[in-house]
């Protein structure tokens, strides 16, 4: 049977079927119990190109000519160490290593921002709208969810009807005024005003470089919609309030005073169809 190790026929012995079951057949590879077991065994005989198997490691090596060697790609990584950023590592059998970075999410939207050379923490996501911004104030990220001074949001909408509507409890430093198939009944013009400030002289008219009780004027023809829009800027108690029209030349509301209400103004005539939306910032 396999492992009886190895034997040295000499001229003249007699080859029993026993020993070429066990020392031919069985032991194109010798097996041994140990490494000691072969060394008494194989003293005399030892020859480059031998292969031997040893019971107790389970390990299949080949004599190279002064030592035996593991047989297979051998490689040369004696342990996995964890790293920054990483937790686990082994020197034997299964290694796991873990990203820490991942463990330190714990939400949906969590983002990992670094907090020192090598650290890092979790920056939990912020309220809608709000953006990403630096502020070397805040220890240890150095960086905050924040309103976007960029950001416009929807203020008020609704549908055009009656010969005003009155827009009112703005707030804000900016606004976007946006007429969608605007449409009047008679042919007149479109007006808007802010405060509901009427007084001749408090607008400045770009288009004519007249002095007018309106922000900005549009004729429109009866009963076909029109899109118009227009930005207000700085109508929150700054020094004039500026704006731009993709129409017409806008103007600007010679006030310091807050923009609280804009008024949506079918002069002369009525509403018949149309919805308008206000976005502020």
């Amino acid at each position: 049977m396999a492992g009886a190790g190895y034997k040295l026929f000499n001229t003249g012995d007699v080859l029993t079927a026993a020993q070429v079951n066990t020392y031919l057949q069985e032991q194109v590879v010798m097996v041994f119990a140990n490494a000691a077991a072969r060394t008494t065994a194989l003293t005399s005989v030892l020859a480059e190109g031998m292969v031997s198997y040893l019971k107790d490691t389970n390990a299949t090596e080949v004599y190279d000519g002064s030592a035996w060697v593991a047989i297979g790609n051998s490689g040369d990584i004696t342990g996995v160490t964890a790293g920054t950023g990483i937790s686990g590592g082994g020197t034997s059998g299964t290694v796991t290593i873990t990203n820490a970075m991942a463990t330190e999410i714990t939400a949906a939207g969590d983002i990992i921002v670094g907090t020192g050379s090598g650290t890092f923490d979790n920056l939990p996501i912020g309220t809608t709208g709000q953006v990403l911004t630096a502020d070397t104030t805040v220890s240890p990220y150095k960086v905050k969810w924040a309103s976007s001074s960029s950001n416009y949001s929807l203020a008020a909408s609704g549908s055009l009807s009656g010969g005003s509507v009155s827009v009112t409890g703005l707030s804000g430093t900016d606004f976007i005024v946006e007429l969608n198939n605007a449409t009047m009944t008679a042919t007149n013009a479109f007006v808007t005003t802010i405060n509901s400030d009427t007084t001749s002289g408090r607008y400045y008219r770009n288009d004519s470089g007249s002095t007018s009780a309106s922000f900005f004027t549009r004729n429109m023809g009866a009963g076909t919609g029109y899109y118009v829009g227009f930005k207000i800027e700085g109508g929150n108690g700054g020094s004039v309030v500026q704006t731009g029209d993709y129409n017409i030349g806008g103007g600007v509301y010679n006030q310091t005073t807050a923009i609280t209400s804009i008024q949506l103004v079918a002069s002369g005539t009525t509403w018949s169809a149309g919805t308008y939306k206000i976005y502020s910032r």
